[in-house]
């Protein structure tokens, strides 16, 4: 036993180094677009801070009230601008990632009451280190960017 004492100790601080807490992310200037009493959907934006040596992913957001909740990313193909599930947002090491209209975002679908402005959103976001951050984001009036026709698509 006593042999393996030194190899556990080297182990454990390669453990320690390797983890990420809740301290190494950070999220800012969260807040959701608002829509129409209507809407069939909304959208969360934030920005997404990770100061560990390590990648993270965002891996699902769980808000309640919608009847579905999904990672999106904004691309171009074919000429036109078009909406695509993602199964993670990727947050590289020593990095800040911003989702933000026309590009990475949180896609809010079929809520059982929309929002109005200056209203909150409560959102609990999950990642693969197994960290996981409640956030307030604020309904923001926000005008929709129209750079080009627009799809909503569920392909990866």
């Amino acid at each position: 036993m006593k042999n393996t004492q030194p190899l556990l100790m080297i182990l454990f601080t390669w453990f320690l180094s390797c983890q990420v807490s809740a301290a190494d992310l950070n999220v800012e200037n969260a807040w959701v677009r608002s829509a129409p009493p209507n809407a069939p959907a909304l959208a969360a934006f934030m920005t997404l801070q990770n100061t560990s040596n390590n990648d993270l992913k965002l891996l699902s957001a769980d808000v309640k009230g919608y009847a579905q909740v999904e990672l999106h990313r904004t691309i171009a193909a074919d000429g036109m601008m078009k909406m695509v599930k993602q199964n993670f947002i990727p947050i590289p090491a020593k990095t800040e990632l911003q989702l933000k209209p026309g590009s990475w975002h949180i896609m809010l679908i079929q809520p059982q009451k929309v929002p109005a402005v200056a209203e909150s959103v409560s959102l609990k976001l999950s990642f693969d280190n197994g960290t996981q951050l409640d956030v307030i984001a604020v309904v923001k009036s926000g005008k929709m960017q129209h750079k080009g026709n627009m799809k909503h698509a569920h392909d990866q």
